[in-house]
């Protein structure tokens, strides 16, 4: 489980909740193997289409890797450029978690983001205001003085900035321990501490043996791990991303704020956090102290109010990065019933819902409305195997 601030701000008891663990079935109708945001979101949209005879297997404890050591972004309008073709999956997303926020509380807010630009002219700010509002997303150019304007703690007048009104931020530990208590409400069994040592035709976990009809593999950047026993691992591998979060403090930060480097936001809790540094390290685990560094001094440099507040915590976690820059979703080539939902890199949590919503979809009725073709893991042929993941 990580030490982030997220887990830091969990209430004990629903820590308690993503601790604890259900007995390994021996046969189960859907087993998914991950215990992320990605996987429990798969188990919520399967129970939502009235599946039964669901069970998730994690090594570790629910949401202990990638998905407590994020930065609970919903910038769906900002990364709508990257996601190019499957920008719908975004906009999407972004509609499952207005529903989710109507019944489930987990600090879902919608401020908005300003991104800081480094020039006031630039041809390719304006090509990609117009591509994200192709995509159906609101965007407005701010000059630098409007950008100070709408956050007054900034301690810089950047040249221009890009406001994003509909972006926002989430708990995500809140969430993905409200949707596990309401799983195992539902006859949702969560399988902790059983690591995955081979696929098909039963799942060979070290808490024992699982027969299951169909497999949903969720596990980040473990997958080419999990899947080379099934003669496939698509390129998928870690990037260690570091972020720190500061000691609680009256309102600083009124929106998300992205810079070239790193971006930030402030918790319910009064916590302003940052950071988003992108190492490629292996499955390194660690803080790097100059890495910590940079992100203070950024951070004391666009607010001069933290300068000196004291720092709560700092983290990292393991980023999947596919080799494409997009996830990798839908059925493992030359399998049957068979399907994985990895390779989100920065956008699992942003992605969560809609991806979990997929993979229901796919695995109850084989198809997706949502135009996932670009993502399909057939993409990547068996040559893949071995690329990654050593």
């Amino acid at each position: 489980m990580q030490d982030s601030i997220w887990f830091q701000t969990l209430p004990s008891s629903q820590r308690r909740i993503l601790e604890q663990s259900d007995a390994l079935p021996r046969t189960a109708g859907v087993a998914i193997v991950g215990a992320g945001l990605i996987g429990i979101s798969t188990a919520y949209y399967l129970v939502e289409a009235g599946v039964k005879d669901i069970c998730v297997v994690d090594q570790g404890t629910a949401l202990g890797e990638a998905s407590g050591a994020n930065a609970g972004g919903l910038w769906f309008a900002q990364q709508s450029v990257e996601l190019g073709p499957v920008s719908p999956l975004a906009a999407a997303s972004s509609r499952l978690y207005d529903e989710l926020s109507c019944c489930f509380d987990f600090d879902c807010e919608r401020p908005g983001l300003i991104e800081l630009l480094e020039a006031e002219e630039d041809p390719r700010t304006q090509a990609r205001i117009d591509a994200t509002r192709s995509a159906g997303f609101e965007v407005e150019k701010l000059s630098g003085r409007s950008a100070r304007s709408l956050e007054p703690g900034l301690g810089v007048t950047p040249p221009a900035a890009l406001f994003y009104p509909n972006e926002g931020c989430l708990h995500p530990v809140k969430l993905g321990a409200t949707l596990v208590a309401h799983l195992r409400s539902r006859g949702v069994r969560v399988c902790l501490g059983a690591a995955v040592r081979r696929l098909r035709p039963s799942l060979d976990t070290s808490s024992g043996l699982v027969t299951a009809e169909t497999v949903v593999i969720a596990t980040g950047a473990w997958t080419p791990q999990v899947t080379r026993s099934l003669g496939w691992a698509p390129p998928i591998k870690p990037l260690r991303g570091t972020l720190l979060a500061l000691e609680p403090m009256s309102k600083t930060l009124h929106h998300t704020l992205v810079s070239s480097k790193y971006y930030y936001w402030q918790l319910a809790s009064g916590h302003v956090a940052g950071g988003g540094s992108v190492d490629d390290l292996g499955f390194e685990r660690g803080v790097a102290t100059p890495t910590v560094a940079a992100i203070r001094d950024e951070m004391a440099q666009l607010m001069p109010a933290t300068a000196h507040r004291p720092l709560a915590c700092s983290w990292s976690g393991f980023r999947p990065f596919s080799e494409d820059l997009l996830p990798v979703i839908g059925p493992v080539p030359h399998q049957k019933k068979v399907f994985v939902a990895a390779g989100h890199f920065k956008k699992g949590v942003m992605l969560a819902p809609v991806t979990g919503k997929i993979m229901a979809d796919l695995v109850t009725s084989g198809r997706s409305e949502l135009p996932i073709e670009p993502l399909s893991p057939s993409r990547f042929g068996a040559k893949d195997i071995g690329s990654q993941a050593s």
